[in-house]
C-alpha cells in the first residue's frame, strides 16, 4: 500500500472515530423538539389512546419527577392529522392535568412530549352511567402488543384502540388465543392503519360468543400503539376498563392489588403466545401470610393458549391480596387480573396488568378527576422487612405527609395505604423502599353516576 493511501486511510479512521465520540457526547437530533406533523415522537413522548365512546371524559396527567421545570408539548392525533399543539412549562415535583376534549378530535390518541427532565404520563377516563378506567401511557410504539384477556360474550364489549403516529401506513395482524384454540380472523390478518390515525377494532365483529381469550397484535409494516377499552354489562360486573398493552412477555408477573369480590369473580389470566408449554407457580400475599397453593405450583399453559385461575377457589371472599406468578421452566408469558363483581359495595369491572419484577422505586398515578377514594397497595416479595416512604406530586407541588414517610412492609405481605386524606384530584405517588423487593398499584373507587373502580400498576424508575 502506498504512503498516500495509508495517510488517507488514517484520516478516514480518525474522522469516523470523532463522529462516534460526538454521537456519545452530544445530544442527537431525536432529542430536539420535533417539528409539527413530523412523526418524531418515538423517544420524546408519551402516547395515550382514548376510546371514542359517547360521553367519555379523558384526563392526561403528567408528572415532573425532577428538580427543575420541564417543557411540555401536548396534542392529539386522529382522523389523518394532528391537532393544534399546546406548549406549557411544568414546575419541578408536580403534576399537570390536561383534558383530551380540548384538542377537538374523536377516536384520538393524546401525545405528551416533555423536555428537560424525568417524567411520566397516565390517563384516566370516565363516563356517567358506564364507569371509570385508568391506564399508563406508552413511551414508544412497538411492532408487538399483548393482552391476556378479552371476550365476545353477550354484554362484554371489548375494543382494540390501534394508533399509528407516523407518516407511513401500518399493517397489523390480530391473533386470538383461547383455552382450546387460537384464531386469526380473516379480516384481521392484514389490517391497514392509516398514518396519523387511531383505529377502533370491535372484537365481537370478528369472533362470535367466545367467553375468554388472549390477544396478540403484531405489525408487519410500521409500528403502532395498542390499548384495550372494555365496557361490560354482564358476568357479575358492570363498568369500563382501559389499559395499554404489554410489549413483552415475562417469566414473572407481580400484582400488588387484588380483592376477591363479595359477589362475582376475580380471575388471574395467563396467556402463552410462544411455542413451548409454560409451567406457572402462584404465590398469594395478604396482610397476614404468604401462601402457595399446591395445586398452583406448576399450572400448565400450553403454547398459543390461555389459562384462567379463579381466585375465589383459593382465597376467601373479601380477601385483599397481592400475587406473584412465576414461570418455573422460564417460558415467558403475559398475565392480567380480571374483576367482575361487587368491590367496596360497587358493582364494577376491571382488567389490569401487573409488573414484571420488583424494584425499590416506583411512580404510580393516584386520585381521580371524578372524586371518590384512592388507596395504594404495596407487596414485599423478599425475605426481610422493608421501609417505604411515599411522596405525592400534585398540581400544587410536592408533599411528604409524615404518616406516609416510614411505612413497614413485612416479607411476603401486602400493605394497603389509604391516600384519600392526602389526595384531591389526579396526582402522582413516588414510592421508595430501602430494598428492591416491592411492587405497587393504586386503586380509585368512584361512586355516584360513575359507580366503578380502576387500578393502575406502578412504573419502576431509577
Amino acid at each position: 500500500m502506498r504512503r498516500t493511501e495509508i495517510t488517507f486511510l488514517a484520516v478516514v479512521v480518525a474522522v469516523l472515530g470523532l463522529g462516534l465520540l460526538l454521537d456519545f457526547t452530544l445530544p442527537t437530533r431525536a432529542a430536539d423538539r420535533p417539528e409539527l406533523d413530523s412523526g418524531q415522537f418515538v423517544s420524546t413522548g408519551w402516547y395515550c389512546p382514548v376510546p371514542p365512546a359517547e360521553g367519555i371524559e379523558a384526563t392526561m396527567s403528567t408528572a415532573n419527577l425532577g428538580t427543575s421545570a420541564l417543557g411540555l408539548r401536548r396534542s392529539a392525533i386522529g382522523g389523518t392529522g394532528q391537532s393544534a399543539v399546546e406548549e406549557a412549562s411544568l414546575p419541578a415535583r408536580s403534576t399537570s392535568n390536561k383534558q383530551m376534549s380540548d384538542f377537538g378530535l374523536s377516536d384520538a390518541t393524546g401525545l405528551v412530549e416533555a423536555f428537560g427532565g424525568n417524567n411520566a404520563t397516565g390517563v384516566m377516563v370516565g363516563a356517567r352511567d358506564k364507569g371509570v378506567g385508568s391506564s399508563r401511557c406508552s413511551p414508544q410504539p412497538s411492532s408487538r402488543w399483548l393482552f391476556a384477556t378479552g371476550s365476545t360474550s353477550r354484554g362484554e364489549n371489548h375494543y382494540l384502540l390501534i394508533s399509528n403516529p407516523f407518516r407511513e401506513e401500518a399493517v397489523v395482524r390480530v391473533r386470538l388465543m383461547a383455552g382450546d384454540k387460537e384464531v386469526v380472523p380473516a379480516r384481521l390478518r392484514d389490517l391497514v392503519i392509516r398514518s396519523f390515525s387511531q383505529s377502533t377494532v370491535y372484537l365481537s365483529d370478528y369472533l362470535q360468543e367466545e367467553p375468554t381469550f388472549g390477544i396478540e397484535v403484531t405489525a408487519s409494516r410500521g409500528r403502532v400503539v395498542v390499548a384495550r377499552y372494555s365496557h361490560v354489562t354482564a358476568g357479575g360486573g358492570q363498568g369500563i376498563s382501559l389499559d395499554i398493552g404489554a410489549q413483552d412477555l415475562s417469566s414473572e408477573w407481580i400484582f400488588a392489588e387484588g380483592r376477591v369480590p363479595s359477589d362475582g369473580e376475580e380471575n388471574l389470566v395467563v396467556v402463552n403466545s410462544g411455542s413451548r408449554e409454560a409451567l406457572i407457580g402462584v404465590v398469594f400475599m395478604t396482610a397476614e401470610e404468604r401462601t402457595a397453593p399446591p395445586e398452583l405450583a406448576e399450572l400448565p399453559v400450553p403454547a398459543g393458549r390461555q389459562a384462567v385461575i379463579k381466585v375465589s377457589d383459593h382465597l376467601p371472599r373479601g380477601t385483599s391480596y397481592g400475587v406473584q406468578l412465576t414461570s418455573s421452566n422460564d417460558v415467558p408469558v403475559v398475565a392480567e387480573r380480571r374483576t367482575a363483581g361487587v368491590i367496596d359495595g360497587t358493582r364494577s369491572y376491571e382488567a389490569a396488568f401487573g409488573v414484571r419484577m420488583p424494584a425499590a422505586r416506583w411512580i404510580v398515578p393516584t386520585g381521580s378527576p371524578f372524586g371518590g377514594t384512592t388507596s395504594l397497595s404495596i407487596v414485599n416479595t423478599g425475605q426481610n422487612p422493608t421501609r417505604v416512604g411515599v411522596t405525592l406530586l400534585a398540581d400544587g407541588g410536592e408533599s411528604k405527609p409524615a404518616e406516609l414517610s416510614a411505612l413497614t412492609v413485612e416479607p411476603g405481605r401486602k400493605l394497603v395505604v389509604d391516600l384519600s386524606p392526602f389526595v384531591q384530584g389526579p396526582s402522582t405517588a413516588v414510592v421508595e423502599a430501602d430494598a428492591s423487593v416491592i411492587a405497587v398499584e393504586s386503586r380509585s373507587v368512584v361512586g355516584g353516576q360513575y359507580s366503578d373502580f380502576s387500578t393502575t400498576a406502578g412504573i419502576s424508575v431509577p
